[in-house]
């Protein structure tokens, strides 16, 4: 019996992903649960795989492709069956109608063959109308041209979308080929009108609505290439130009002197296995955790569609990895609840399987709050962007030694420069600034934790 391999849903709130890599080809034997499969989506890689054993008959998918959850990629010949599902109906087989190839071809070639008649047809112009002394041009309903590219939409659907005022080249096609059709311009201005007024609740990031101007012919200038953009980096860039264009957004600069903390963490490290080595993160995490408790306005969310304030209960944290397919940020839970060897561990595990591409979509969610460490890699400061619907983001750059005045002299001090960004809607100036130094004091001295 023929059975369908299908998308199964991988993560809430995810519609569809990329094909990365096919693990089989036709012709393959695979077992229960073998992954046939890897699909890229929401900044993680999921491994599909089968229903049960058997022969791969037929794959509908190539790498690359975009397809969407609950679509079917491959037909498996389940081992020990012969009947085809299409064909046995009832007990026997004999109940069932079966279409015959020339119903389903002319049907086809009726779909087919009206595609291509409506994407030949040119659309009418629209006529000319004087209004008050003004004359209304007719809609300009030749197809765009950007880099010799035309959208793909049909004639009717660019005049939908030129009526609405929508640029037709920011819409995102759900189609084949991401073709665009009229549910999709209509999606997108609903879309956009939510996060104009502020009304409705968010499920998902619309991708393309932070569209750029058309860029200028670089042929003129001399040769370029083009590369696709991967997931993560479109993810990436779709989310921070939200939160970019939609969070008011103040960054506060602190210092914090490190060396009791970092002679600690050396002498810890001497016996510690790999696996359970204390890194500053960790000691991060759990500082900020403590903070969170102490300012839990630093940790809630801000609904502007119902005029509240969503105080969260719990102290989920984020940690920005850098790894060679883009930033990955997964999750730490409950960070609160936990000393800081066993989120040492659990950072050092999740950071591990990120760079090899082996989280989850639910390892990267719900967190309330984000710290970005560039001290590994260099510079004095920099402005992380609140990722949205946090309210504030911690940035770590890179610890030296500076001269610092002891009240009678100046003496070394190992010093880090902290950053932290937050939304000014829900924070103020003030606050942000006796939250980052209660960090920089309780790193200073540890003991400052328990007061």
């Amino acid at each position: 019996m023929k059975v369908e391999i299908k998308i199964p849903e991988v993560a809430e709130g995810v519609k569809s992903g990329t094909v990365v890599a096919l693990m089989v080809a036709v012709g393959d034997r695979v077992e229960a649960d073998q992954t046939v499969l890897e699909l890229e989506t929401d900044k993680a890689v999921v491994a599909i795989p089968t229903p049960e054993a058997g022969t791969i008959s037929e794959i509908r998918v190539a790498e690359g492709d975009s397809v969407k959850i609950g679509a079917v990629i491959m037909l498996l010949e389940s081992m020990g069956r012969t009947e085809t599902s299409q064909d046995a109906g009832g007990e026997d087989g004999r109940d069932k109608k079966v279409q015959t190839p020339t119903e389903n071809q002319a049907a086809d070639a009726t779909v087919v063959g009206a595609e291509k008649s409506s994407a030949r047809q040119d659309p009418a112009p629209a006529p000319v109308e004087m209004v008050q002394d003004e004359v209304r041009r007719p809609l300009d309903l030749t197809p765009v041209r950007r880099d010799d590219r035309v959208a793909p939409a049909a004639p009717s659907v660019r005049r939908q979308a030129r009526e609405l005022g929508v640029d037709i080249y920011q819409v995102q096609g759900t189609g084949p080929a991401g073709r665009i059709s009229a549910e999709d311009v209509r999606s997108f201005v609903q879309e956009t009108m939510r996060r104009v007024t502020g009304g409705g609740i968010h499920v998902s990031e619309f991708p393309g609505l932070h569209a750029q101007r058309p860029l200028p012919d670089f042929s003129r200038f001399g040769t370029s290439s083009r590369e696709p953009m991967s997931k993560v980096r479109e993810l990436t860039a779709d989310a921070m130009s939200y939160a970019w264009s939609t969070i008011p957004m103040v960054t506060q600069y602190d210092k914090a002197q490190i060396g009791k903390v970092e002679a600690f963490r050396k002498e810890f490290n001497l016996k510690a296995t790999p696996e359970t080595k204390l890194t500053m993160t960790a000691f991060l995490a759990r500082v900020c955790a403590a903070a969170l408790k102490v300012f839990p306005q630093f940790n809630s969310a801000l609904d502007l569609a119902s005029r509240e304030l969503v105080m969260l209960h719990y102290i989920n944290i984020g940690v920005a990895v850098d790894t060679p397919n883009g930033l990955l940020v997964p999750v730490i839970r409950e960070v609160d609840k936990k000393g800081v060897e066993t989120i040492a561990g659990e950072l050092n595990e999740l950071a591990g399987r990120t760079r090899e591409r082996r989280l989850t979509p639910a390892e990267m969610e719900g967190g309330t709050f984000t710290i970005s460490n560039l001290g590994g890699i260099g510079g004095t400061a920099f402005t992380p962007i609140v990722y949205a619907p946090q309210v504030a983001i911690l940035g770590v750059s890179e610890a030296g030694m500076q001269p610092v005045w002891n009240g009678t002299e100046f003496e070394p001090q190992l010093v880090m420069p902290l950053s932290l960004t937050y939304d000014h809607r829900v924070i103020d100036g003030a606050d942000g600034a006796r939250f980052l130094r209660w960090i920089c004091r309780a790193l200073e001295n540890p003991l400052y934790l328990v007061m």
